[in-house]
């Protein structure tokens, strides 16, 4: 497994993979920047929480097509000159996926851990008031990771059986537009199967509550932790896995 996995950082040498997750935080930084470029007193009361509600937005809207974008990176060199009947010669095709799943995993946690500690940084940097909830912000991490590897192994997948990438590209893109009217439902059966684009907004723990029209005052509440949910990505990550395993084992080479 080691040879494999440094088979697959030399292949992504000069490919810029890392500038596809530069550019992620760079946004996200830029919102957050624009957002509280200046903060009134009620922003300040309710910064921490007003970070973990809006966030999910932004990664559902951002992260399926970043995650197809890196998948296809990582996938296409196989593609290029029929490599992958080069590679079959010498490793097994589960090698192959599971370097590749690696691969993914190497760059997304990174952004994860990057963009919780930017998110604490800002806070501090705007002057919220007291102290944030650094469990809320660790399980905000756990969830964005987790979600953002489910949308990536799922476009590996189709980037490893699709010769063409601009379909997995556009099946990303159009991802990005069903997370985000995932995040307008309640969550239940039709958010949790629609797949992994769902779980941006499915594991959010803050709500709001008390919406008022007309002063546009609101109150952010902290739900219980949705641990179910979570075991539904989780599953979702196995069944993927397992398509992934049996597509690139049939797939004519």
């Amino acid at each position: 497994m080691i040879p494999a996995l440094r088979i697959e950082f030399w292949k992504s040498r000069r490919r810029w993979l890392w500038l596809v997750c530069a550019a992620l935080l760079a946004v996200e930084l830029l919102w957050i920047i624009w957002s509280f470029h200046n903060p009134s007193e009620r922003d300040r009361q309710k910064g921490w929480l007003y970070l973990l509600y809006n966030m999910p937005l932004l990664n559902g809207i951002l992260f399926p097509t970043i995650g197809a974008v890196l998948a296809s990176r990582i996938a296409d060199v196989e593609h290029k000159g029929n490599t992958l009947k080069l590679l079959e010669t010498i490793q097994p095709k589960a090698q192959l996926l599971h370097a590749k799943l690696v691969m993914g995993f190497a760059y997304l946690l990174p952004i994860a851990v990057i963009q919780v500690a930017v998110l604490l940084g800002a806070g501090y940097a705007v002057g919220f008031y007291g102290a944030p909830n650094l469990t809320d912000y660790w399980q905000y991490g756990l969830f964005t990771f987790t979600s953002c590897f489910a949308v990536y192994e799922l476009h590996l997948l189709l980037s490893l059986a699709v010769k063409n990438q601009m379909i997995p590209l556009c099946i990303g893109l159009s991802g990005s537009f069903v997370a985000l009217l995932l995040l307008f439902l309640p969550v239940g059966a039709v958010r949790l199967l629609c797949g992994p684009y769902g779980f941006f907004g499915a594991l959010s723990f803050i709500y709001m509550a008390d919406w008022d029209p007309d002063t546009r005052v609101f109150h952010l509440i902290r739900m219980p932790t949705p641990w179910g949910e979570f075991a539904v990505l989780l599953a979702w990550i196995a069944v993927i896995y397992i398509a992934a395993r049996i597509v690139l084992k049939r797939k004519e080479l």
